[in-house]
Order: structure tokens, then C-alpha cells, then sequence
């Protein structure tokens, strides 16, 4: 929230002194008898309660008015009705006024209702999704290149020809009657909350209403509702505008109404630059305190109220981002004291509209996604799968591929795309892919994921949060009202850790092409399970075909499971490819012997040679003759495993990683020049599980990527991962990068210990998101 009160103004300390006449008793009666009314709901929420430190706190949710999804039918729907009964000529006329979105859409709604026409002028800056609502009500729009008051000049001239009424929801001198109807049309949601609240045991009235306002129609309306009751408590009434259009706490600061020139905000409804007239003197007169918020402080208020269960569009938020700037931080106390709050106190927040009333333009494209809901989404699918690991005495998670397990998480995920809205496909390998339609659903669309099964003993992000990252997303654009041109796409792909069937990234691989699926379903683990076989046991053998369309560009986010972002005290990692990775199985045969009886010169022993092995890849690092190498054996086993017996069998794996594709080749050439060396006195087989070459990710990805953590204010670095990820796979197919979250305990991965706090998290995902956004913008 801001911490910034220097656009904060207490306009009149003694407002609630002020008085006014009320509006008339018809206009209730008038909205019950259109089709579709019913009272919206006022939800109580009593977690900002706690965080405002007030006694209740309920949210008015105009989200769905009439089926629009803002209040503004209200005003629209009783001034069309007063112009129309007021004309004496009969026959057809065009409806014509200037908006941001709503309101004009509300007029074309009541003249198709009617019979009649309408002519909507939308300034610059409207989202083409609010101009395709107002042309679906059959009205036809003029889209003017200048501000919202230039957009009410042309409409005003227009209405001036013969056979049409203008229908504006600000007024100035010589117009003033249909803007006075308007606000009297507000007055039904102020009627609406005195009867809520009196059902919720607040019989009288609430002690704050905080309003947000554009030319300030609708806090007219509620200044004149709680300025004009002859009884009950006079509440605090606080206003609240954009920072880039605050033109009522600029008048009420210079005492008169004045025009200011306005800059971009998200808050596209309230974007105006000039003060009703009839709305002045009931604003100078009975508001008690004014407030400017940023962008990101409404943002912020609109997600942590639909984590609330309250869907509000940035204008509705507002109410909640003003409420916030006064009554916390720097100089709360007496702010407070001033308002006459105290910690009993009744507050209403009006939350003026849905995420759909007011769509954001594509240049509106850095997001901010809900971090609370984000991890718990990531604590709530560790417990899928989770045990009590004795060692460290952690709680880590064991999700093998396709494991019982592992299908219970599948299925949660799924029902959490669902729950988001996005349209769920299984191919034939278990892959699942949620989609969120864009614009253009013939265009090609940005994938993002990662993957959830695990190794035996893992933690809660490896995988999860680029899964959950990118649901997340998605529920942050759904809550915004963002369409963006480009599909977007969440996968979940199948045995990335290559643990159980022993082929990482195995998923990806067949659905970028390198593997086939016939390969792939033939795997065996070490119970000898296919992963066919397990696939149609879980439910996941999907009808979808394997081989994936190429995405625009997919980019993942992921733990980074090393210490290099925290070693430079960064929070980003940009990064730039995936070393090569070559694994291999290799089995020695030695004879079985007594421990006891046989001489150490006639051994075979399979497991000297197994450790011979080992120390010889660790001075194959150690030289440096073969660039970075990494050499790692993960499994060793030894047959028959007895004490008293000498090893007949040894297997284990090898693990090489490299940058270097030509230094690579060298090792796994002077490893078998090794291996040959042994077979004087030992039978070895070697099996290939995995090879992949260096992958370099896409510079104009990294790009992005780059410049969304700049904007998010987030340190970053660019580096190559050490771990193999789906995202070396699917570059093969489309313009690929990943973004790394900086981990504890020296980035510890694949065990408990594994974590990055709820705030890293979040800021990673922050950069995916916004990432995500601009390039399903892009053409």
C-alpha cells in the first residue's frame, strides 16, 4: 500500500453537519420493477476489519447491476426513462452520450430495450473489449482521439441536431437536468445498504462510506442520501480518485471546481478531469475527506478483495486502496480521530464494478499477481503426497510419476483449471494443458509450466511453482478483465525427474518430438510397470495428440536448486540455457566369493570396480581438462547385498552435465575408455537413459523477461542452469527462456530443506506474469 498521504486532503472537517434536500422516493420503486433487479449483495469481510483495525467492514458489490457489471444501470436506466417521459414529441430517438465504458454501455442497453438508438462516443484509452459491449447493445460508437472531456464535447454537439437527447453522467451550466436524474438514479444503492445493514444488526447506518469518484455523479448521490436523513448516524464520507485524475481533491484543495489534464491509469472509469456541476457543491459541501491513490495500490485492492471472494474491477478497488492510505500508515492516528473512527466503528466500501467493466488497455501490461493465494496453493498440493521425513525432521514431499500420489495432485491441479476457467486436454503421455482463450484464437498461443511429480524425498516448489506460478496467472488476468490477443496455455508435463521410468523431461521430450510415444510407453520402473500400463491405471492416458502445435513462446518459471542468486544478493534469474546432461546405466559383472575363504587376488569384485569408477569420474572433474564437467553416480546397488559376500553385480548411474557439447563428448569418451580398461577382469554393459545437448534459450525471450523484473523493481542476473528442465525440450519448438526464484540453504533441491519464502515466490511469478502478458500481446 502507499505510504505517500501528501495526496490526502480533509476537505471539511465538519461535514457531517451539512445538509441537504433528499432524492425521490419513486426511483426505488421505479429499478424494483425492471426486469432482472434484485439488491446486489453487501458482503461483510471481516479480515480488513482486523487489517484496518475497525469493527466491520462490508464490501457493496456492483459486479453484476442489471446484468451489467457495473452500478452505473442505475443512473442510466432512470434518466432515460425521466427524458423520454418528459419529451412531448413521440417517435423514435438517438440516445447519445460520451464514456469510459459503462455508463455508455448501460445507455445502449436502456434505447435497445426502449426501441430506440444510441450513439456512444468513447475517448482514448478504452479497451476494445468495452467498445465491442457497448456495439453488442446495437449502438453505434464514434472513438474520439483525446480524453474523456473531449469525448463529452463532441457528444454534446452531436445531441444538439435534431430528434436526440444527450444522456450524460456529468453536468455543466446550461445542462444539468438528465445529470441531476442520473445521480437521483444512484440514490436505489444507498436505499440497498441501509436495508442490508439493518438485516446484519447495524440499525444505524454505517460510520464511514468510502466512494471512489470520477466527475463525482455517484458521490453526489450518496452525499445527498446520508446528508438528508432526518435520523441515524451522519457517516464520514471519503472520496477516492486515481492519482493521475484527481480533480476533485484538486478543487476541493483550491476551494472551486477546476479542469486538470489527466495521465494513464488502470482506473479507466475514473479517469476524468473535470468535476460535475451539480455534483460540486453536495462534494465541497458534505465530503468529509478526499484521496488519491496509485495504480498499484487499486491492483493490489482488487486481487486481495477476490481472495476475498469479492470480484472488483481497479475502479471498484479503489475504495479499499483509499481506505487503506487513510487509515494506516504515517499520521493513521489522526486521521482516524478526524473521521471518527474508533475500533467498533461500521465502514462500507462501494466497490463500483466487476473486473469485465473495465478491461485493461494492452499498455496497462506490468501484473501483480496474489502471493497469498499462490502459496497456499503450493503448502496446500505438498500435502499431496507428503510424509514425515525422519533425517532432517521435515515434511517432504514423495510424488514418483504416475504414483497414486502423484494422480491425486493431477487431479487437484485440473480441478484448480477448471475452477480458473481454462479448457483442460490430456494427450496420450499424461501431458495436461489448460487453456485460456485470447482474442485471436486462431493465434498461435504462449505456454508457460513445468511439472509436479518429484523425487522420493522432495520438497514443495521443484516443478510446483511453475505449474501453480502459471495458474496463478491466470487467475490474476481473469480477475483484471484481461483478454490478451494470444491464447496462454498452463502444462503440467509428465515424469520430468525421470526418477520412475528413468528418462527426465519424458513428457516434454515426446510432445516436443525427440522421443517417440511408442518408446516412451514401453519404459518399465523397477517393478516393472510400463508407463503405458500406468497411465490407463490412473485415468491419464489422454485422448489428445502427444505431438504439440508450436506455441508462440513458453517460458517457465522455476527454484533455481543452486546458491547463486542468493551469493549475489539478487531475487531474479534470467536464465540463459540448460547445460548438456548425459545419463547412463552401467551394470559390472564380477563372480560371487566368501568374504572370508577367498584370497583378495582371485576376487572379481563387482563393487571395487563400481567405487574405481567413482573416484575415476571425480578426477575427470577434478583436472579440468574437460571444461565444467559435473559428474554425479545417484544409484549404486551391488547383488547378492550380503555382508559376508563378495559382490557378483554392481549397477549404478552416471550423471555428466555440461556446457560445452564438444567437452562433453570428450568425457563420455574417456569414460568408456575406462570402462574398456576394467573388462580384463569384469563383463560391463553400459545402457543410455538420457542425453541431451546444450540448449541455448532465446535472447529476445531473456529480454522480456529482463525488462519485467526491472519493472517490478527486482534485482537480476543472467545464468545457465545446472538442472534439466522441460524448457530445454520445448525449445525446440518455439522461442524458449525460464525465470529462476532464488532458494534457501544454499538453493538446496530434491530434499526438505528445499525453499523459497512466500515473498520470493512471488515476486518470481510477478515477472511471469507480466512476461506472460506482453508477449500474448505481441503479433
Amino acid at each position: 500500500m502507499s505510504e505517500n498521504v501528501s495526496s490526502l486532503l480533509f476537505a471539511r472537517p465538519g461535514a457531517r453537519t451539512w445538509r441537504c434536500a433528499s432524492a425521490p422516493v419513486e426511483v426505488r420503486a421505479f429499478h424494483a420493477a425492471l426486469p432482472g433487479y434484485s439488491p446486489t449483495p453487501l458482503t461483510e469481510l471481516p479480515a480488513l476489519a482486523a487489517e484496518l483495525g475497525v469493527g466491520r467492514v462490508f464490501v457493496k458489490d456492483e459486479s453484476c447491476r442489471l446484468e451489467l457489471p457495473a452500478f452505473k444501470a442505475l443512473g442510466a436506466s432512470w434518466a432515460v426513462h425521466r427524458a423520454l417521459s418528459e419529451r412531448a414529441a413521440t417517435g423514435q430517438v438517438t440516445l447519445v452520450t460520451a464514456t469510459d465504458g459503462n455508463h455508455g454501455r448501460a445507455v445502449a442497453r436502456m434505447a435497445r430495450l426502449l426501441g430506440q438508438q444510441a450513439h456512444v462516443f468513447v475517448p482514448q484509452g478504452v479497451h476494445p473489449q468495452a467498445v465491442a459491449a457497448i456495439l453488442a447493445e446495437q449502438a453505434r460508437v464514434t472513438e474520439v482521439a483525446g480524453s474523456y472531456d473531449e469525448a463529452v464535447r463532441l457528444a454534446a454537439k452531436e445531441a444538439a441536431t435534431p430528434d436526440t437527447v444527450l444522456v450524460q453522467d456529468t453536468a455543466w451550466p446550461g445542462y444539468e437536468e438528465i445529470p441531476g436524474w442520473i445521480v437521483e438514479g444512484y440514490s436505489t444503492l444507498c436505499a440497498e445498504i441501509d436495508e442490508q445493514l439493518t438485516a446484519e444488526g447495524v440499525t444505524e447506518g454505517p460510520d464511514l462510506v468510502s466512494i471512489p469518484v470520477g466527475v463525482g455523479s455517484l458521490a453526489q448521490a450518496v452525499v445527498t442520501h446520508y446528508r438528508s436523513r432526518p435520523s441515524g448516524r451522519a457517516p464520514a464520507l471519503l472520496s477516492v480518485e486515481p492519482e493521475a485524475a484527481a480533480c476533485v481533491l484538486e478543487s476541493l484543495t483550491l476551494g472551486e471546481p477546476v479542469a486538470i489534464t489527466t495521465g494513464e491509469t488502470i482506473m479507466a472509469g475514473l479517469n476524468c478531469g473535470t468535476p460535475s456541476s451539480i455534483a460540486w457543491p453536495f462534494l465541497h459541501g458534505g465530503l468529509d475527506a478526499a484521496v488519491a491513490v496509485p495504480d498499484d495500490d487499486s491492483t493490489r485492492a482488487a486481487a486481495d478483495l477476490a481472495a476475498l471472494g469479492v470480484s472488483s474491477g481497479p475502479c471498484g478497488a479503489a475504495s479499499l486502496a483509499g481506505l487503506r492510505a487513510v487509515l494506516t500508515g504515517t499520521g493513521a492516528e489522526e486521521r482516524r480521530t478526524a473521521l471518527g473512527l474508533d475500533p467498533t466503528s461500521v465502514v462500507v466500501l462501494l466497490s463500483t464494478e466487476g473486473p469485465a467493466a473495465n478491461p485493461q488497455t494492452p499498455a496497462a501490461d506490468k501484473i501483480t499477481i496474489n502471493g497469498d493465494r499462490l502459496w497456499q496453493s503450493l503448502m496446500d498440493l505438498a500435502e499431496i503426497g507428503a510424509y514425515d521425513d525422519e533425517r532432517t525432521g521435515l515434511r517432504g514431499v514423495n510424488r514418483l510419476a504416475l504414483t497414486d500420489a502423484d494422480a491425486a495432485g493431477r487431479r487437484q491441479v485440473i480441478a484448480w483449471m477448471r475452477q480458473a476457467g481454462l479448457a483442460v486436454r490430456i494427450d496420450r503421455m499424461g501431458n495436461i494443458y489448460g487453456r485460456r482463450e485470447g482474442g485471436d484464437p486462431t493465434a498461435a498461443p504462449v505456454l508457460t509450466g513445468s511439472h509436479i511429480d518429484s523425487v522420493a524425498t522432495a520438497g514443495a516448489f521443484d516443478g510446483c511453482l511453475g505449474v501453480l506460478g502459471g495458474l496463478e496467472v491466470v487467475r490474476t488476468l481473469n480477475e483484471r478483465g484481461i483478454t490478451t490477443r494470444r491464447p496462454i496455455e498452463v502444462a503440467v508435463f509428465t515424469e520430468e525427474e525421470g526418477v520412475r521410468f528413468g528418462t527426465d523431461m519424458l513428457g516434454s521430450a515426446v510432445a516436443a518430438g525427440r522421443l517417440t510415444q511408442e518408446y516412451a510407453h514401453a519404459l518399465t520402473d523397477r517393478d516393472g510397470r510400463t508407463l503405458g500400463g500406468e497411465l490407463a491405471r490412473t485415468g491419464f492416458d489422454g485422448a489428445a495428440e502427444v505431438r504439440l502445435a508450436p506455441p508462440y513462446a513458453y517460458v517457465e518459471c522455476h527454484i533455481e536448486q543452486g546458491p547463486v542468486l542468493a551469493e549475489n544478493g539478487v531475487e531474479i534469474g534470467v536464465v540463459t540455457g540448460v547445460q548438456g546432461i548425459s545419463w547412463q546405466e552401467i551394470t559390472i559383472h564380477g563372480r560371487a566369493a566368501h568374504a572370508g575363504t577367498t584370497p583378495t587376488h582371485l576376487r572379481a569384485d563387482a563393487g571395487l570396480a563400481a567405487a574405481q569408477i567413482i573416484v575415476h569420474l571425480r578426477t575427470m572433474v577434478d583436472s579440468g581438462a574437460y571444461g565444467d564437467l559435473r559428474a554425479t553416480v545417484g544409484h549404486l546397488s551391488v547383488h547378492p547385498d550380503l555382508t559376508n559376500i563378495v559382490p557378483a553385480r554392481a549397477e549404478l548411474t552416471v550423471d555428466l552435465r555440461n556446457p560445452d557439447d564438444v567437452q562433453m563428448a570428450r568425457a563420455e569418451e574417456a569414460l568408456a575408455t575406462f570402462l574398456h580398461g576394467l573388462e580384463g577382469s569384469f563383463s560391463l554393459t553400459t545402457r543410455r537413459m538420457a542425453k541431451t545437448a546444450y540448449v541455448p534459450f532465446d535472447e529476445g525471450v531473456q529480454r522480456v523477461i529482463a525488462q519485467a523484473a526491472d519493472d517490478h523493481g527486482l534485482a537480476h542476473l543472467s545464468l545457465l542452469s545446472g538442472a534439466g528442465h522441460d524448457a530445454q525440450e520445448i525449445a525446440a519448438l518455439c522461442p524458449t527462456a525460464m525465470i529462476f526464484v532464488r532458494g534457501e540453504y544454499d538453493g538446496i533441491s530434491h530434499n526438505p530443506r528445499e525453499y523459497s519464502t512466500p515473498e520470493a515466490c512471488a515476486h518470481g511469478v510477478d515477472v511471469l506474469a507480466t512476461t506472460l502478458l506482453r508477449l500474448a500481446n505481441q503479433d
